[in-house]
Order: structure tokens, then C-alpha cells, then sequence
């Protein structure tokens, strides 16, 4: 064997692969558009409460957000002005803010003759945000109990009625209660949440002629509430637990759809500076919780589409004035002398 043409050989392979490395680091260093270097919130306003990234149309403070997107920042957390509710996150892409829902319903009757409860409990949200129907569900804990959610929504000339999602948890004694953290009915339901809805109230109760003595010495309480699907996990403690509420007196996590407005993209596409979509290579989504629309920066493009000149390209752009490529024909025909 020649080793000297082996070593030329090895010399043009390795200088094919340093110049390949080289043109990929090159054009990944020359990408438009850095998601780290891109402002979400109004111009000279702040974009975090805590660790809470706040993007417009919220905002904290007088000139930095869109009606009703107020948020109060304080030294617990972020509050939504129009509600109250504390925020967790949100996401401008899915048009989602996940809040701590302060609504547990709860009603405790023991073997003495005393009980007590929680009430009809409730949240009112302003006409922008409504429950997630997707990625929420009511939940409820308990034997022989009758957990349901009473939801507002508005349907044609916005008249309004009521709607009502309800589930069924049993268990005669504590031998079968469900040991999943899925609720199987044993001892834990849960069941989809009705769409269209900004107000609801929830609420837990013995079911009549089933719910016994029996039951109640092992299971006095009952709780319902409305959660993050991905949230809750159950376990069989819960059904003897007198204090599960008060575990909880923060509220549970709770995603809300938002919009920034109450019209179809067609009408809002017409209302000239009162349109929300203000970037330039941002595009208007319908929503299907509701009417209303909200924005997302067109495909290859991130950023804020609510603010002028807030989606960017995140394409990646090769300048052959500063990376002749023809070099690399040749660096593979001598590469191909290898085979």
C-alpha cells in the first residue's frame, strides 16, 4: 500500500469535513432572530412579575396593556385585575393563562349529626377569557357522591342559559377505593367542562338513599372543584381526608382560552388601528371556545404579534457574498477518488 497517497487521501477528507462544519456554524450563527433577544411586552413596560413573563396585550401598569389584560403585580404573584385570580402563565402561541382557581366546593356530614361546607362556589370571568374545555375537567372526591358544575354561556341574539356537567363517585366501603391516580368512579370522577362558559359554579353533595352511616364513617366529605387536566393525581386518602380543601386554600391550577377580541377575524381584519394582529407577519386565528380571535406570528416567524414590529424570522439566511460554496464541488469530486 502507498501511504503517501493514503495520507493525501485522509488530508482531503478531513478538509472536506472542516469546511462542511465550518458553513453549518456559519449559517447558524448568521439566523435572524433570537427568541432570547425578542421584547414581549409593550415598549417601557415591564415583561416580568416574579418569575411570571407578562407579553402584551397584558400588561402591568397605565399604558402597557389592552382592555381587560391589567395584571397586578405584587409581592405574592400576578393577579388578573378583572378577576382576581392569581396567574401562573401565559401563552401567547395557544392564546392560554394558567391561574390558580380559588374555587373548591366541599361538604362534610359526620356520624355526631354536625356538618359543614364550603357553598356553591364560584368563578366570574370577564368576556375575554373562558374555561378551557379541552384542558380542563371537574373533578370530584368522595363516596356516594354527586359532584356537578353549573356553567353560563350565550348562545344566539346573547341571550344566556345555563348548562350543566355532573359526574358520580361511589364506594361502599374503603376496600374499593379506586388505588389508581386515575379517577375511576370509585371514589374519584371527573368529567369534561362545557365550552363557552366565563361563569360557573361549582358544588359537592351526598348522594340521597345511597349515602349512609356506613359510608359516612369512613368518608364524611365530599369535594368538587375545576382543574388543569394535567394536574390532578388521585389517591385514596383523599376520600377519608376532612382537610383536602384546606390543603388548597391558594386555589388549584386552572387553564383559561383569552381573546383579544369579540369579533371574527373577517370583522376584525376591517377595524384598521383597532385591529390586535399589529405585526407585520402576524396572522388572525378564530377561536373555537366561543367567539373572538386572537394572533400568531406567521409560519417562520416569532415574537409578539400584538405589537408593531414584533414577529421576527427565525428562517436562517446564508449571504453568498460572505460563503462562496463552489469550493465544496471540488472538495467532492477529490473526495470521491476515495472510493
Amino acid at each position: 500500500m502507498d501511504w503517501s497517497v493514503l495520507m493525501v487521501k485522509g488530508q482531503k477528507l478531513l478538509l472536506l469535513v472542516v469546511a462542511t462544519l465550518t458553513v453549518q456554524f456559519s449559517i447558524t450563527a448568521h439566523g435572524s432572530g433570537s427568541s432570547g433577544s425578542i421584547s414581549i411586552a409593550h415598549p417601557g413596560c415591564l415583561d416580568k412579575c416574579g418569575n411570571v413573563s407578562i407579553p402584551y396585550p397584558f400588561g402591568i401598569g397605565n399604558g402597557c396593556f389592552q382592555e381587560p389584560f391589567n395584571v397586578i403585580c405584587n409581592g405574592s404573584g400576578a393577579y388578573l385585575a378583572s378577576t382576581g385570580v392569581k396567574v401562573l402563565d401565559i401563552d401567547l402561541t395557544l392564546g392560554e393563562v394558567r391561574v390558580q382557581n380559588p374555587r373548591i366546593a366541599w361538604q362534610c356530614n359526620y356520624t355526631n349529626g354536625s356538618s359543614s361546607e364550603g357553598g356553591l362556589e364560584g368563578l366570574t370571568l370577564d368576556p375575554f377569557h373562558k374555561v378551557s374545555y379541552t384542558q380542563n375537567k371537574l373533578t370530584s372526591i368522595g363516596c356516594a357522591t354527586l359532584g356537578y358544575v353549573i356553567g353560563i354561556t350565550k348562545g344566539k341574539n346573547q341571550v344566556e342559559y345555563p348548562i350543566i356537567n355532573s359526574c358520580f363517585s361511589f364506594c361502599s366501603d374503603a376496600s374499593n377505593v379506586g388505588d389508581s391516580t386515575e379517577c375511576s368512579g370509585m371514589g374519584c370522577c371527573q368529567t369534561s367542562f362545557p365550552g363557552n362558559i366565563s361563569v360557573f359554579n361549582t358544588t359537592s353533595v351526598p348522594f340521597p338513599d345511597i349515602y349512609d352511616s356506613s359510608i359516612q364513617s369512613f368518608s364524611p366529605c365530599s369535594y368538587s372543584f375545576v382543574s388543569a387536566s394535567d394536574w390532578f393525581k388521585f389517591d385514596s386518602s383523599y376520600v377519608s381526608s376532612t382537610d383536602f380543601a384546606s390543603k388548597y386554600t391558594d386555589g388549584v391550577p386552572l387553564v383559561l382560552d383569552w381573546v383579544v377580541g369579540n369579533g371574527s377575524c373577517s370583522e376584525a381584519s376591517k377595524m384598521g388601528s383597532q385591529y390586535a394582529c399589529q405585526a407585520m407577519n402576524s396572522e388572525c386565528i378564530n377561536v373555537s371556545n366561543g367567539p373572538g380571535y386572537r394572533c400568531n406570528c406567521s409560519q417562520g416567524y416569532e415574537g409578539n404579534p400584538y405589537l408593531q414590529g414584533g414577529c421576527h424570522g427565525t428562517h436562517l439566511h446564508l449571504h453568498k457574498s460572505t460563503y462562496d460554496l463552489s469550493f465544496l464541488s471540488d472538495l467532492l469530486f477529490m473526495e470521491s477518488d476515495l472510493y
